[in-house]
C-alpha cells in the first residue's frame, strides 16, 4: 500500500470514528510521536492504522474491483484529484464521451487513454497554478 493510501485510510478512519482535532492529534502524538499525519513514516502510519482499528474502526470494502489497466487507474485517480468529494464516475463518462466519442473510460484505446491523462494533467496544472 502506498504512503498516500495509508494517509487516506487514516483520515477516513478519523472521520468514521468522529475524532475531533484534539483527540486525533493526541492519538498521533501517543502512537507515533508526531503532530501531523504528513510527518508519519510508513511504519508509523501502519501503527496509527492499527490503533484506529483497535479503537473500533473497520475499513469498508470497496464495492468495485480496481481497473485492470494501469492507464485507467491513473485516469480515475487524476479525475478524483480534480474533484472534491466522492468520485463522480458519471461526470467522467460524460467528459470522456465529449472528447473521445466513447461511452466510458474502459472503451478508450491505449493512445486515447494517454491523451486523456495528459489533458487531465494539464487541467490539474491550470487549477493549481
Amino acid at each position: 500500500m502506498s504512503h498516500r493510501d495509508m494517509l487516506a485510510k487514516i483520515h477516513i478512519a478519523r472521520k468514521d470514528l468522529a475524532l475531533d482535532d484534539d483527540a486525533y492529534r493526541g492519538l498521533l502524538r501517543r502512537v507515533a510521536g508526531v503532530e501531523s499525519a504528513r510527518d508519519l513514516s510508513d511504519r508509523q502510519a501502519d501503527s496509527v492504522i492499527a490503533e484506529l482499528k483497535r479503537l473500533g474502526w473497520k475499513p469498508k470494502a470497496s464495492g468495485r474491483a480496481p481497473a485492470q489497466r494501469a492507464d485507467l487507474r491513473k485516469l480515475y485517480a487524476l479525475w478524483g484529484a480534480l474533484h472534491a468529494g466522492p468520485l463522480d464516475r458519471e461526470a467522467l463518462r460524460r467528459w470522456i464521451a465529449t472528447r473521445f466519442k466513447v461511452s466510458a473510460p474502459e472503451f478508450l484505446k491505449p493512445d486515447q487513454a494517454r491523451e486523456a491523462i495528459e489533458q487531465l494533467k494539464a487541467w490539474q496544472k491550470r487549477v493549481t497554478a
